[in-house]
């Protein structure tokens, strides 16, 4: 199992080839997002130049199971957040958020967002990070 972040799967909805490759070597692997990934990628339609089309989003991510997150998820980000901050590897919140959820459900994250691409974070999770 994996969990997606956001960077990936918008590559994946943008046809890049790393991503898309990526995916369907998993494709009998359960993959696993936070809604804060869905509303990341959601947020994406929304500043296209075309209308939005959430649905042809949920369509195209249907392989995807979004799992609920809780306070010790927060805590966890946080507290990892804190970490790298003191490391001086800063890291967003949306971006803590995600990596916390996946050290809490201990399974690794895909991302292909630079942002995780650090030393602090990959000695908390494993980072499967794509070169797109």
């Amino acid at each position: 199992m994996t969990l997606f972040d956001s960077s990936v799967l918008i590559d994946y909805l943008d046809g890049a080839e790393a991503a898309v490759a990526y995916v369907e070597a998993r494709s009998s692997e359960r993959a696993i997002v936070p809604p804060l990934v869905l509303f990341e990628v959601y947020q994406g339609e929304v500043y296209r130049s075309e209308p939005a089309d959430f649905d042809a989003v949920d369509r195209a991510l249907a392989w995807l199971t979004v799992v609920e997150t809780t306070a010790e998820c927060a805590r966890i980000a946080a507290e990892l957040q804190d970490r790298l901050h003191r490391h001086g590897e800063p890291l967003s919140a949306r971006d803590a958020f995600v990596a916390g959820t996946a050290i809490h459900r201990d399974e690794p994250l895909a991302a292909s967002d630079a942002d995780f691409d650090s030393p602090g974070l990959r000695d908390q999770l494993t980072v499967e990070l794509l070169r797109t």
